[in-house]
């Protein structure tokens, strides 16, 4: 293993097992080292999100086995990411890659006319900024907020401060002259600040991204800029070109649409409940709903397999539910996905969904509230991982 990669940090378990963190110069991997047979495993960081699992390994006495929790291995993963944050170059590219991705997450989609409301894509209802150019003068216009403002943050993000002029101005960089997103961080951390930086750290360090496997992109990200080695002294071997970043990339797609599904929806998750039954049907039409419609929706809306999704609806309670039944075998549960929530709730979430455009567009909305429920699970995960060095305000 040390000819192949090298050993970074590493902290013991207990006298049984360490952790360590290998590399060799692109995204690490997590070390298992069994001190009692002097061996190694290596896997990538997404195996410790799942907290349900275990790990068992033979112990010094015959016979006896040692079975730990990844609640466990908390502790020495802290310290072994924090002490690879300040031995490698890692702690130059990480930062790199929270500006990246902030610009990435605050970039505005341009409207540029009042009918474009009702029509927009699913990449600019993605966005959480809208650039309004639908007024009589193209050149100026204001950035939208497309998610609902905290009372502390409509304090600060006023009108005056979002008007723009001149075509140049609605870009990204446009954007980020007017000083909001610094603002926000600073009123808001925990919606602006922490979710960009924990997303940017799992991006690097071989965690998911958020459920989805980026070993492709996370790979990319450490390789950037750099030379290759150069096998060759004929051929001149240039830098690996910076990818621009986008919440859009087909890489890291699912990852940036929940994302901003989870920054404009983070205050209405506590109301959504997510849970794996048998038969939704038979569940939800005991528990006094009635089944109102049903549609498909393609793999990768709801998960790794397609779905038929039933609309139920308990009036006498003002509760809405979804029953999703998975068309083929998924490896992510069993049985049905239900989904419930007041149905207050969804109507203010739909609105939130569409900035003045379609007042219903139901298929959109769920699959936002539920990536947006699935982000706030991964993101839980990670954070006691990376908090120590990823800057986290508390």
């Amino acid at each position: 293993m040390e000819e192949q990669g090298k050993i970074i940090s590493s902290c013991d378990v207990d006298s049984n097992l360490a952790l360590q963190i290998w590399t060799r110069g692109k995204t690490p991997r997590l070390s298992l080292h069994n001190k009692v047979k002097n061996s190694r495993k290596l896997i990538p960081l997404s195996w410790v999100e799942k907290r349900s699992r275990t790990l068992s390994i033979n112990g010094k006495k015959p016979g006896e086995t040692l079975t730990y929790s990844v609640n466990d291995f908390e502790p020495a993963i802290s310290k072994i990411l924090t002490e690879y944050f300040a031995r490698t170059n890692f702690k130059v590219k990480y930062f790199k890659l929270v500006i990246d991705l902030d610009r990435a997450m605050h970039r505005p989609e341009p409207v540029m006319s009042k009918s474009d409301f009702a029509m927009m894509t699913d990449e600019k209802r993605s966005a959480l900024w809208i650039a309004d150019c639908s007024g009589a003068d193209k050149n100026a216009g204001i950035f939208r907020p497309f998610f609902p403002l905290t009372p502390e943050e409509a304090e600060v993000v006023i009108e005056a401060r979002l008007k723009f002029t001149g075509a140049a101005m609605r870009t990204t960089e446009g954007f980020f002259k007017t000083g909001v997103p610094e603002i926000l961080k600073r009123e808001n951390p925990s919606r602006w600040l922490n979710t960009v930086r924990v997303t940017a750290a799992a991006m690097m360090l071989g965690f998911s991204y958020c459920g989805a496997d980026g070993t492709k992109t996370a790979d990319s990200l450490w390789t950037a800029g750099e030379k290759p080695v150069n096998l060759n002294p004929n051929v001149t071997v240039l830098k690996t070109p910076e990818k621009k970043l986008s919440i859009h990339d087909p890489d890291m797609l699912r990852l940036g649409h929940k994302l901003t599904a989870y920054i404009r929806h983070c205050y209405r998750l506590d109301d959504v409940s997510v849970s794996y039954v048998a038969d939704s049907g038979k569940e939800l039409q005991e528990a006094g709903f009635s089944r109102t419609r049903r549609i498909d929706f393609n793999t990768g809306t709801l998960g790794d397999v397609p779905y038929r999704v039933t609309f139920y609806v308990n009036e006498t309670e003002g509760v809405t539910a979804f029953g999703c039944n998975p068309r083929m075998q998924t490896a992510r549960h069993t049985g049905d996905m239900m989904i419930t929530l007041p149905t207050e709730t969804f109507n203010a979430a739909m609105n939130d969904d569409t900035l003045g455009g379609a007042s219903i567009n139901e298929f959109y909305t769920i699959t936002r509230l539920l990536w947006a429920k699935q982000f706030r699970e991964w993101f839980t995960s990670i954070a006691p991982y990376v908090r120590k060095f990823a800057g986290l305000a508390e």
